[in-house]
């Protein structure tokens, strides 16, 4: 067989091993190559470079398939995370107390001190103050006006007045409808049952003493 006849069947050995050439082409590659071992070595080449390339791209896309897989779990992993976080976030936001405003729940008139037939005192809390409070959280104060469980310099051996601050849920600021109104009684007065001079409300943020009931001189 000649170098030239070897020449025009290599030409036609890619559309020979893809099965696209004609039948005439096929019938005369087929007749070289059980001639030609140099032809037929070159065929069996490409047929193994065609398959392992066909195995490298199989591998190649499972590999991004696999990738494509974890980026969505971790994707859908970091979502939930967030979504997690920022419902604890807003459930502790919900929870935390915060002191009530003295003038938009009109604790002026919700807020007072009576003392009844036996000289006992009673914070008397109603209508909004009542409420839309929580808890009532109790203070002392001394003599030179600091307040107990504060940063003042407070003097135990001074005490003067007893204090009371009305603390509030942030989540009852977003209620969509106003609760009844109800009275709370409260008495006032000291685990060491010091005598007491005066009753105050205390609002912890602006540090301010509201006056509700003194002792007659």
């Amino acid at each position: 067989m000649s170098k030239k006849n070897c020449e025009l069947i290599r030409d036609l050995l890619p559309l020979y091993a893809d099965g696209v050439c004609s039948e005439l082409s096929k019938k005369t590659v087929t007749e070289h190559l059980a001639e030609c071992k140099e032809c037929a070595a070159e065929l069996d080449k490409m047929n193994r470079k065609i398959t392992v390339e066909a195995d490298k791209d199989i591998s190649a896309i499972r590999k991004i398939k696999k990738r494509m897989r974890l980026v969505k779990v971790a994707a859908a992993t970091i979502a939930a995370i967030l979504v997690a976080a920022g419902l604890f976030a807003g459930y502790m936001w919900a929870i935390t107390d915060c002191t009530m405003d003295y003038e938009k729940y009109n604790l002026a008139e919700n807020v007072r001190v009576e003392k009844d037939s036996d000289d006992r005192l009673w914070l008397c809390i109603k209508g909004k103050a009542a409420a839309y409070s929580a808890f009532v959280w109790p203070t002392i104060s001394d003599t030179d006006g600091n307040h107990f469980g504060t940063n003042q310099p407070f003097n135990k051996d001074k005490k003067a007045g007893r204090g009371y601050t009305l603390k509030m849920f942030r989540l009852a600021k977003l209620l969509p409808w106003e609760p009844n109104p109800y009275e709370e009684r409260i008495e006032v007065k000291l685990n060491d049952d010091s005598p007491i001079n005066y009753v105050f409300y205390y609002d912890d943020v602006t540090d301010t003493e509201y006056v509700l009931w003194k002792a007659d001189n």
